[in-house]
């Protein structure tokens, strides 16, 4: 997953993917940046961090 990719360039480079602010990867894909393919993924991987956390948390309280 993205949190296996390492940034390899700008002001991030040697950061995990993971651990790079949402502003960046955002940036990665909206100037169609040669690795917008990797920030697309962090993102849609964090995404569903937040479901699955709301989705445990509504079941715990039913």
């Amino acid at each position: 997953m993205a949190d296996e990719y390492i940034c390899d360039f700008g002001l991030h480079a040697g950061e995990p993917y993971s651990k790079l602010p949402a502003c960046f990867l955002n940036w990665m894909i909206e100037t169609n940046h040669s690795k917008q393919n990797i920030a697309k993924l962090e993102l849609g991987r964090r995404a569903q961090a937040v479901y699955d956390s709301r989705a445990q948390t509504n079941s715990e309280t039913l």
